[in-house]
């Protein structure tokens, strides 16, 4: 090799460790920090452990085809509406715009498409579905819960409402028939049931009481251009969203469709 070719490489070596110096590789790693509810609800999310969920393979996948890191923050359920507001955070997950009661609040938001389909009712062990509605006194729900098809019964007393910060526990008081029905996504409750030992067929939803399809969004007031990435993002990978349908076991909206 001649001394030109070794000054050639030696000249490349060093623009090549100039360059790399000035922009890693990591240089264009955009960070955006996520809200999360600080509560185990598999499989829809829980950001407390490391394994997976719908929502977090959902957004993760999103992020890694923009080349974006997502850092999840848990917040508490209590004060939800005003994360963005007050919090230092780019995102929420999951939202929704009916969550908030003040329309001046709300218009300040930003909504992607529906990330995924849900069902809210009030899940009873199948041995009391012949229960008249006069029999219906105690309901149990996450702390932080809004149980908004029985907010007026709780309100005028006809409904004692339970609150707890454990999915499983509310799961294990229905069991013990200490409370008459939950307020929890089925799919959840499916997974608990499971986790339990019981049988999924245990608990259903009981159609005599109010119950409707709702959706889970991603939200934000600073990045709305970030949102309509995550819209295309949806939109392109429709294929994405079954399998994480079949793989996490969500409960068919379908069949509550009014």
């Amino acid at each position: 090799m001649g001394i030109i070719d070794k000054k050639t490489k030696i000249i490349r070596l060093f623009l090549f460790c100039f360059l790399t110096v000035l922009h890693p590789q990591n240089s264009h790693a955009q960070e955006f920090f996520i809200g999360v509810e600080d509560v185990s609800y598999y499989p829809l999310y829980e950001f407390k452990s490391n394994r997976d969920t719908y929502s977090k393979e959902l957004l993760n996948s999103f992020a890694a085809s923009k080349g974006y890191k997502f850092t999840y923050i848990l917040l508490p359920i209590k004060r939800f509406e005003r994360w963005l507001l007050e919090k230092k955070i780019d995102f929420k997950y999951p939202d929704n715009s009916r969550w908030y009661s003040n329309p001046s609040l709300k218009e300040q938001f930003t909504f992607s498409e529906s990330t995924i389909k849900l069902v809210a009712g009030t899940t009873v062990l199948k041995s009391s579905l012949k229960k008249n509605k006069s029999e219906f006194k105690q309901l149990g729900t996450l702390l932080g819960f809004y149980s908004t098809n029985w907010i007026d019964k709780i309100r005028n007393g006809q409904v004692k409402l339970y609150e707890d910060a454990s999915t499983k526990i509310l799961i294990q008081q229905l069991l013990a028939k200490q409370i008459d029905g939950i307020n929890l996504e089925p799919s959840v409750i499916r997974h608990y049931l499971e986790e339990l030992g019981e049988s999924v067929d245990i608990a259903v939803i009981d159609k005599k009481y109010e119950y409707e399809v709702y959706d889970y969004y991603f939200s934000t007031i600073k990045h709305p251009e970030i949102i309509k990435e995550f819209n295309e993002f949806l939109s392109s990978n429709k294929a994405l969203l079954e399998e994480l349908n079949r793989k996490y076991k969500i409960i068919d909206y379908k069949p509550y469709l009014k």
